[in-house]
């Protein structure tokens, strides 16, 4: 571990906090300290200098005029104020010993030169007093296992994730759609326009961190390409990176949003392919290869056998898996003989893609052996499995997966956190999982090489990254 990583953890194991930018009449430093009160987050404090008058609480926090009225040490600072206001407030937590500020405010170096010189000052006074600066235009740090957020009602539960997010919105959506796919966090960064602490140094913290097992990342760009290419090819964490700005539109979207430079798109492409670093384009797919990437099962080949219910997702989950790379598997003449005895003569199909038929809905047992089949072929790697919708059957893949041990990827047609409310009375008996069970069963499948996607071209890209990542040259060892 390196002085970098001990500095960042310090700021993610803050003992104590003080937020600017909490008012009496609401507004987002409020919303920000609800965030920490939802977590429990053990002592905050609130400033604001409007308010001279002693024993004021806001939301049940107390309220004071200045940093040296608390009258104890403040580790972390949040300030969500008007930009004007924010040199002075850094002045005041360098003179007061805090270690780290959140600066939540915006209107700095995106918004051009004037902005970008105040972000220089910024960092000369943090740098006079030894102390570190998350932001500006951004969320900040969430650490359930600290009790640290950026918004209210995220999850308290610890997960194995790692995110680096140069965009708020995006880590916060992250946060709550990973919640229902079962996904939870070790730490998550919203960092802005990064002006000190940055992209690469978040990513070599998550890569050291001992609790995050996977990093997921937003980037719009980086101010140290060479860094960032040591840095991949050092982690040997599975990384997937959403990486914006590949359009000439996006790249000037994103100059203005973080005032980030994005670079040349094909040259991210190569690195990426290079270094074994997943690529995704939109949250949607971000949370597929992250289930995916919970509990990755090593493989060396790509064969890949499908089994469908509805015939014609068999054709369209052929289709994804050739444009993804994968080849699909030929059965031995012994699995072929066993799926003739099993599934039905007419509407159905023992060549791979294997069409098992409609009578899948009303024969539990003709899906369960047909997994169990298909699975054990010594020719088949991985499996793709399209079903109209979750149902109680993924226990026995689960009971499947022990015996195995291959990569597999579920397709629910119809979302699976979708209610049953929201079906007349006539469908409710064919979607028999609730929605609200639906996150703890997606966690105990990812938990065992599992994932669950939303459509077979998503399915199909998890599990050829899973071969890819386990055959590049850093993993010759497996």
């Amino acid at each position: 571990m390196n002085d970098s990583f001990s500095e960042i953890d310090d700021i993610f194991h803050s003992k104590s906090l003080a937020i600017y930018g909490v008012s009496r009449k609401g507004g987002l430093g409020n919303i920000l300290l609800q965030g920490f009160i939802d977590q429990e987050f053990p002592k905050m404090f609130i400033v604001n200098p409007r308010i001279t008058e002693s024993n004021v609480k806001i939301m049940g926090i107390p309220v004071f005029s200045d940093l040296k009225s608390i009258g104890e040490p403040v580790d972390l600072v949040i300030c969500s104020t008007h930009p004007k206001f924010v040199r002075d407030i850094i002045v005041e937590c360098g003179e007061n010993g805090v270690k780290a500020v959140i600066i939540f405010s915006a209107g700095f170096g995106e918004k051009g030169e004037e902005g970008k010189n105040a972000e220089k000052e910024l960092v000369k006074i943090a740098r006079k007093y030894k102390m570190r600066l998350i932001g500006p235009n951004c969320m900040g740090l969430y650490c359930p296992s600290s009790k640290l957020s950026f918004f209210p009602a995220l999850p308290t539960e610890s997960g194995s994730l790692g995110l680096v997010s140069q965009s708020g919105s995006i880590a916060n959506l992250m946060g709550f759609l990973a919640m229902l796919k079962g996904i939870y966090f070790s730490k998550a960064i919203s960092f802005g326009n990064g002006i000190d602490l940055s992209f690469n140094d978040f990513l070599e913290y998550l890569g050291d961190d001992p609790t995050t097992k996977i990093i997921a990342c937003y980037m719009e760009g980086v101010n140290d390409g060479r860094r960032f290419i040591d840095l991949v090819k050092k982690i040997e964490k599975p990384i997937i990176v959403w990486k914006a700005g590949a359009t000439p539109a996006g790249s000037k979207a994103a100059h203005s949003h973080t005032g980030s430079i994005c670079g040349n798109n094909k040259l991210w492409n190569n690195v990426f392919d290079q270094y074994g670093v997943i690529r995704v384009y939109n949250l949607e797919e971000m949370i597929s290869m992250i289930q995916a990437f919970i509990n990755p099962i090593p493989v060396r080949n790509c064969r890949v056998a499908i089994l469908s219910g509805p015939g014609g997702p068999a054709v369209s989950s052929a289709d994804a898996c050739e444009m993804n790379n994968l080849k699909l598997a030929e059965l031995t003449n012994e699995t072929k003989l066993k799926l003739q005895e099993l599934v039905p003569e007419f509407g159905s199909s023992i060549s791979n893609p294997i069409d098992l038929s409609l009578q899948v809905q009303f024969d539990p047992m003709l899906e369960k052996n047909a997994y169990e089949i298909v699975g054990m072929d010594p020719n088949v790697d991985m499996m793709l499995i399209w079903l109209s919708m979750l149902n109680p059957r993924y226990k026995d893949l689960i009971k499947l997966q022990e015996k195995v041990y291959k990569p597999i990827a579920l397709v629910s047609g119809i979302d699976v956190n979708v209610s049953r409310d929201s079906f007349g009375d006539n469908m409710k008996r064919f979607i028999q999982i609730r929605a609200k069970k639906v996150p703890k069963i997606i966690q105990n499948m990812n938990q065992k090489g599992i994932s669950i996607h939303p459509n077979e071209h998503l399915a199909a890209k998890a599990l050829y990254n899973i071969y890819q990542f386990y055959n590049k040259s850093k993993f010759d060892n497996i």
